[in-house]
């Protein structure tokens, strides 16, 4: 499943709500993210006994959702980061459990039951955004669960403000090897962050220093057969 995430549907969510509630940010678009992300882990762990559940936070960097979750759901989760970039041994933070390259590793074959991306999986190439899917996909147990938050646009672009891979929705369900549920008019979802009570466009606004948007944000959530 693919979905463009609704500002207006997230923002009087409870998810959203008790997120607010604990002070969880982060970037300008993460108020839908931290939603999407929240939700769907939670109901997985609902069904499952989470004392014995391996979940991976690739792309973790210094994420104020990593260690909600842990708290809130009572659970260890592993944070992955690459080398380059947030992960160097000697400023590593307290989620970043794992300095690896996540495509190439040999640790997770197979035995995770929960892999998500917190607007970290953009922050490549669509070849190497491919293979992070591909790669996830490996580490999952059958029944596991694949969660990503991305960049959408009206066409594919590399986008140098945020350093990610803006795609479009056909492109999107090419990488993703899935489709689109719901609306997917990226100029009426623009509608949307500019008319939510979460500040999205303002925060948008004090990010990228324009009114005009490049990307929303969409989602991916598939099981593994």
């Amino acid at each position: 499943m693919l979905k463009l995430l609704s500002p207006l549907e997230i923002q009087s969510n409870k998810w959203r709500a008790e997120l607010a509630e604990n002070g969880i940010q982060g970037g300008w678009n993460y108020y839908l993210d931290h939603a999407f992300l929240y939700e769907e882990i939670a109901s997985y762990v609902a069904q499952h006994n989470s004392e014995y559940l391996t979940i991976l936070d690739v792309g973790c960097g210094n994420s104020m959702l990593h260690t909600f979750l842990e708290d809130k759901l009572h659970l260890g989760i592993i944070g992955v980061d690459r080398v380059v970039g947030h992960c160097p041994f000697d400023v590593r933070d307290k989620r970043m459990d794992l300095c690896i390259d996540f495509n190439d590793n040999k640790l997770f074959n197979e035995n995770v039951d929960i892999v998500f991306w917190n607007s970290a999986i953009e922050h490549n190439e669509i070849d190497v955004i491919k293979k992070s899917i591909n790669a996830s996909h490996r580490a999952l147990k059958s029944g596991g669960l694949f969660l990503a938050t991305f960049a959408i646009s009206p066409e594919t672009h590399w986008f140098p403000p945020a350093q990610q891979t803006n795609l479009s929705i056909a492109d999107a369900e090419s990488t993703f090897n899935d489709v689109f549920e719901g609306p997917v008019d990226f100029y009426e979802l623009v509608k949307e962050y500019k008319s939510s009570s979460m500040d999205l466009f303002d925060r948008h606004r004090k990010r990228f220093g324009t009114d005009e948007f490049s990307y929303i944000v969409g989602a991916s959530r598939q099981i593994k057969s």
